[in-house]
């Protein structure tokens, strides 16, 4: 697993060459609307910000054209700010980036507060003084810095579910011996920190909100459809502290560097995962974004760019995702830099779209509604044309259903199909059939009657409507086993 330096902007910079590939127009009804050019304005048209990580050495005009959203890369951590009383040092950098933010109406993400890492002078500190720090750096920039990542990293890696053995996370004590650190005589780390947090923003009249941010975290399940217990762990995490009465927690951070890693795949339950915690009442944000070159056999065309578009869909299908930030500009200029897992290539303020940037434009442009009416890109590379779009024959009239699963021992995943025959369809319902034992527990982007047995789900009011041959997708959660489910459809 490749995390040495992963915060720490690489001393070596490797250059990147494009590879000419294609983007995919699969996509082809007329635009309700016009297509936006730039991300920022296609993400602030679909109802969520397009950001980017930056120290303040990166300000090119780009960064304000296409991002709206800033998030320091370095110049906010605990190393570079904190004194070992809890203070500030060293805030020049991060004062340049707020100001700039400000000056080009961007939001900002501070990052961060409490970490395993780069914590400087604050290594070995106790909560009062981690609450001193907290304190300070909310009060520094106040309402300028819309979002702060309070608590960064707090579990193992490689599937554990376990909380970190590094400072600062042994200030947690499990006070009754029950196994965790949720119960309220227990002394928690992330509870204390976001108690302080929350304190600060109240009393000061702050409308800041609150982040935990990880990674390893995004899937339900992981590599061989085995369940991701570090995102059960923090899923229990954020559930107790946000629906007791303090609620402590306003948003959660999906780090998403994906790579090769069998914790840190694109899983095809990584919107069921945005769901359940959305439906706690947080925000998601995908807050960290890059994608390996290797998870497209080294292909940064096509293959990369396909990646990127489910990993914006998924988030674009659920209301309370309500961001995307990648790790950098361009490759060249990534923690990751070999890996080339950005949106551009060049650097130093010199910078050309890749193809997974034209992947990434189109997707914002269809908005929140997997299915409304499409452009297609609003302008391609000489090395980046669209390809002409499938002449398969349509299916016949009304319409079908497929579904597809994610199991682990214990639970599923299904995601439904719903495809339009000959015909247009204005409405849909999908009949489901779950084996013995089999229990629905969530459902995203349909209505559902029943839980068990003969389950049946109906499009919501921006799904009902699906044009000849083209598709919409429902998912929903279970229990049990959903092996030998079958599903059928019928429109009007």
């Amino acid at each position: 697993m490749r995390r040495t330096g992963r915060r720490t902007m690489l001393a070596t910079v490797a250059a990147a060459a494009l590879v000419a590939g294609t983007v995919v127009a699969v996509h082809t009804s007329p635009p309700a609307a016009a297509a936006e050019t730039t991300l920022r304005a296609a993400a602030t048209q679909a109802g969520l910000f397009f950001g980017v990580a930056a120290n303040p050495n990166r300000l090119s005009g780009i960064v304000n054209q296409e991002f709206g959203q800033l998030t320091p890369e370095n110049a906010m951590k605990p190393d570079t700010l904190a004194t070992s009383s809890g203070g500030l040092q060293n805030t020049g950098g991060a004062d340049t980036l707020v100001n700039y933010a400000a000056q080009n109406n961007m939001l900002v993400k501070g990052h961060t507060m409490v970490w395993h890492s780069q914590a400087g002078a604050l290594q070995g500190s106790n909560q009062n003084t981690l609450n001193n720090f907290i304190g300070n750096a909310l009060l520094r920039w106040g309402n300028r810095v819309q979002y702060w990542d309070v608590v960064n990293e707090a579990f193992e890696d490689n599937n554990t579910g376990r909380r970190r053995t590094q400072w600062p996370h042994t200030i947690s004590r499990d006070a009754n011996g029950d196994g965790d650190v949720l119960d309220a005589g227990d002394t928690d780390v992330i509870r204390d920190s976001f108690r302080r947090a929350k304190q600060v923003v109240q009393q000061n009249n702050l409308t800041t909100k609150l982040c935990i941010n990880d990674y390893d975290v995004e899937g339900l399940t992981v590599q061989g459809g085995a369940r991701n217990n570090k995102a059960q762990a923090l899923y229990e995490t954020v559930r107790a502290y946000t629906q007791s009465s303090e609620k402590l927690i306003d948003c959660v951070g999906f780090q998403a560097h994906f790579n090769d890693n069998p914790n840190s795949i694109i899983s095809n339950d990584l919107q069921a995962n945005i769901q359940r915690f959305a439906d706690l009442g947080v925000e998601v944000h995908i807050s960290e974004l890059d994608i390996d070159d290797d998870l497209s056999n080294n292909d940064i065309g096509q293959g990369q760019a396909e990646n990127y578009r489910k990993v914006v869909r998924a988030c674009l299908n659920v209301s309370m995702c309500k961001g995307i930030t990648v790790w950098g500009i361009a490759d060249s200029e990534s923690w990751r830099a070999s890996e080339r897992g950005l949106l551009f290539t060049g650097g130093n303020g010199n910078y050309q779209k890749k193809a997974a940037y034209y992947a990434v434009l189109e997707e914002l442009n269809r908005g929140r509604n997997p299915d409304s009416p499409t452009s297609p890109p609003t302008s391609s590379s000489p090395s980046n044309p669209p390809s002409d779009p499938p002449s398969d024959p349509p299916p016949p009239a009304g319409c079908s259903a497929t579904a597809s699963l994610n199991s682990w021992n214990g639970g599923f995943v299904a995601t439904v199909r719903v495809t339009a025959g000959s015909s247009a369809i204005n409405q849909w319902t999908v009949t489901a059939n779950l084996p013995g034992g089999a229990a629905v527990t969530n459902v995203w982007n349909a209505d559902r009657s029943g839980t068990s047995g003969t389950v049946r789900f109906g499009n919501v009011n921006y799904n009902g409507r699906i044009g000849a041959g083209q598709s919409t997708e429902f998912g929903f959660q279970g229990t049990g086993s959903a092996e030998g489910l079958t599903v059928a459809c019928s429109a009007s």
